[in-house]
């Protein structure tokens, strides 16, 4: 028996939805990707823990996708096990006033799985009179994505909020603190450890809805004119020190890509360089994951040689690309 029908008898017994090759590009928010060679569906925490043991357990990459955005699957997919994660519980765990803070704000501890998608968490927060997520609106990520990749909403990042985590290796579970995951822009160290994130308590507020609601909206419609079928910014901003060198008005790769670079529009296959944000790749068709890459090279190699520039991803390659594996 192989180690993929060992795993899937082992989920049969466990009552766990799971597909064999399946296409990925379904659950990517580019609309691209090739097949997992096993795709399964754990609806709860306690659903997420077996399938990441037993994939251990048989030897099989394992990868978890949220919403399926900031990542580009390979055209041959996923050579392992793939989950998407659809745990969504959550509660209140603690509040108390912050001394010194106004009658009106208080610290209250949300622990929330990690499947749970931001937005929906934001908006169920709201009736409970709980704001802090609202700078985050509109963007399609889950708990543990949005701690995964740091996220950011504005000026503020998604790890200012994490208070502690529990991790899961394949073969305990153990809780750590928000220090423990040396957040950086778009970054955490859970890129290089492949821990897996079963719920956050989350540090929120007691506070005025009606102008975090307002808030949230104002997010939302500065996201507006963002492509839909695209990975988010291809490429982090440039530091302060290259901005400085280069005298330019903005750090946004976005202006680069337009006003510098002048390679809006620019495509190959049905993947263009976005006309409404230069910073996006768009997925005008029936773009292929060689497609999308063939243009982040050409970006990169455009802002080396122009400007001197090392452009970093934002974005995270998963599958093999060129014969190389670029996330496993």
């Amino acid at each position: 028996m192989s180690e993929i029908q060992a795993l899937k008898k082992a989920l049969d017994r466990q009552r766990i939805d799971h597909y064999e090759n399946a296409e990925l590009k379904r659950y990517t928010t580019f609309r691209i990707g090739g097949p997992a060679r096993l795709l399964v569906f754990p609806d709860n925490s306690r659903r997420l823990l077996p399938v990441v043991e037993s994939a251990a357990e048989f030897g099989l990459p394992c990868k978890v996708l949220g919403m399926g955005s900031n990542v580009l699957v390979s055209d041959l997919g996923f050579d392992g096990v793939v989950i998407i994660n659809r745990s969504t519980h959550w509660q209140i765990r603690r509040s108390e006033s912050l001394p010194g803070s106004g009658e009106n704000a208080a610290d209250v501890i949300v622990r929330v799985d990690s499947g749970m998608p931001i937005n929906r968490l934001m908006q169920t927060l709201f009736k409970e009179g709980i704001t802090g997520l609202e700078w985050f609106a509109g963007i399609p990520a889950t708990v543990g994505g949005a701690i995964y990749m740091n996220m950011h909403g504005g000026d503020y990042f998604f790890g200012d909020l994490v208070s502690n985590v529990a991790l899961f290796d394949g073969q305990s579970a153990r809780i750590v603190n928000g220090a423990y995951f040396q957040f950086e822009y778009d970054r955490s160290r859970l890129h290089d450890i492949r821990e897996l994130i079963l719920w956050a308590d989350l540090r929120l507020k007691k506070g005025n809805v009606e102008d975090a609601r307002k808030r949230a909206l104002q997010q939302l419609k500065s996201k507006s004119h963002y492509p839909h079928r695209s990975a988010g910014c291809v490429f982090r901003n440039l530091s302060e020190k290259d901005r400085q060198r280069l005298n330019l008005p903005t750090a946004s790769v976005g202006y680069i890509m337009d006003k510098v670079l002048q390679l809006k529009g620019y495509r190959i296959g049905d993947a263009i360089i976005s006309h409404h944000h230069a910073a996006f790749i768009e997925n005008i068709g029936n773009a292929r994951a060689t497609d999308v890459n063939q243009l982040i090279k050409l970006m990169q190699t455009k802002a080396a040689e122009q400007l001197g520039v090392d452009l970093k991803l934002e974005i995270e390659l998963i599958g093999n690309f060129e014969g190389k594996i670029a996330e496993d």
